[in-house]
């Protein structure tokens, strides 16, 4: 029996629904530090550090939740065709950019966990200069209508930000089945949430789109506008891409006038080729 294909209406939430069901783990963590520290906490191992400097983790934790979702939402396509979508990427690429940002800030200069290593801490560092460069690239190009370039570069900085709900799941299967996380652990399968990301990200931006193909592999029976405006066939009658016809003359070839058999743009014969054509009368001998 064929499965019944999804409504169209439907699909363009699916993306959506999934990237905000991926962000809603680190935005509730995220929701649940902010609280602690509001309410003023004992202070810990593992919350020192935030405590003493809380300013930088909360502009991180609003940072990323908003960027988390209301990138998300970038992603339907029925928003793309509004103004929404306009609107909220001047709020997405510039929380985005106070995301990485701070994020840096904190590896550098807030102290470390116990389980946060050297290599951890130049991971980190990489990411967040990678994604900060990539939202500024995705900016300039749709600062020149080019949003191809855009979308591509919003992707990728989009994936290395939202994958601390990845590492949520890399991390999952070794808590359950080890124990706590040690510094190599932890180095290793964070780093992989964000390989993941960016591997998915390249992904999907290099799939072909079913239905349409690449200007390489368009078929020869579909010419496109700026070849059909120069098709020789067109002006002969002929549809763009069909064959032309025997008479039709090639591209940038000019007539030959001075052919007897030859006529001028309007229909008429060239002075020189009647000339040519017409028949001269012998000379009367006026000699005596």
């Amino acid at each position: 029996m064929p499965a019944h294909p999804v409504p169209r209406r439907t699909s363009d939430w699916l993306v959506p629904v999934a990237l905000l069901l991926l962000a809603f783990i680190p935005v509730v963590a995220g929701a649940v530090r902010v609280t602690e520290l509001a309410s003023g906490p004992a202070v810990t191992p593992e919350n020192a550090r935030f405590v003493a400097a809380p300013i930088p983790i909360v502009v991180h934790i609003v940072s990323v939740t908003l960027f988390a979702v209301l990138g998300a939402l970038q992603f339907a396509p029925r928003l793309r065709r509004h103004r929404w979508h306009r609107w909220s990427g001047r709020i997405v690429a510039p929380s985005g950019m106070v995301a990485a940002l701070s994020g840096v800030w904190i590896t550098l200069f807030s102290g470390r966990a116990e389980t946060d290593g050297n290599a951890l801490a130049v991971v980190r560092v990489v990411v967040g200069v990678a994604m900060t460069a990539f939202l500024v690239l995705g900016v300039r190009a749709i600062r020149r209508r080019d949003v191809a370039t855009h979308r591509r570069w919003m992707v990728r900085g989009y994936a290395l930000g939202i994958a601390a709900g990845t590492q949520a799941f890399t991390q999952a299967p070794w808590l359950l089945l080890v124990g706590p996380l040690d510094v190599p652990s932890k180095t290793v399968l964070t780093t992989a949430g964000w390989l993941i990301n960016i591997a998915v990200a390249e992904w999907v931006l290099r799939r072909p789109t079913p239905g349409r193909a690449r200007p390489d592999q368009a078929r020869p029976d579909q010419a496109r506008p700026d070849q059909a405006r120069h098709d020789p066939a067109r002006h002969d009658g002929a549809r763009p891409g069909s064959a032309r016809p025997d008479h039709a003359s090639p591209v940038g070839a000019r007539p030959d006038f001075t052919s007897p058999d030859s006529t001028s743009p309007d229909g008429a014969r060239p002075d020189h080729a009647r000339s040519a054509a017409r028949p001269r009368r012998p000379r009367a001998d006026v000699s005596t």
